[in-house]
């Protein structure tokens, strides 16, 4: 009901904008983004590709600070 009411209320801007989103991640996020991961973890081997999947928190972490200028309390520096 929400969807139907958004689409009969929605500009053509908004419209495009939502069809962008959708391609984006229905190309980028859920196709080329699998492929590369699995070429690359063809191209390292299993414990290198482990080792970085297993930092994968931390390097979201530094990131998010930088980035995003994210601020950590206690539990975030003790990995909570």
């Amino acid at each position: 009901d929400e969807t139907i009411n958004f689409i009969s209320q929605a500009s053509h801007h908004d419209l495009q904008l939502v069809g962008v989103v959708a391609l984006w991640s229905g190309l980028a996020v859920n196709c080329v983004a699998p492929y590369l991961q699995v070429s690359g973890q063809q191209a390292v081997g299993p414990a290198r590709a482990q080792i970085l999947y297993a930092s994968q928190p931390l390097w979201a972490a530094v990131m998010s600070f930088f980035l995003l200028g994210e601020q950590f309390g206690t539990e975030g520096y003790i990995g909570g």
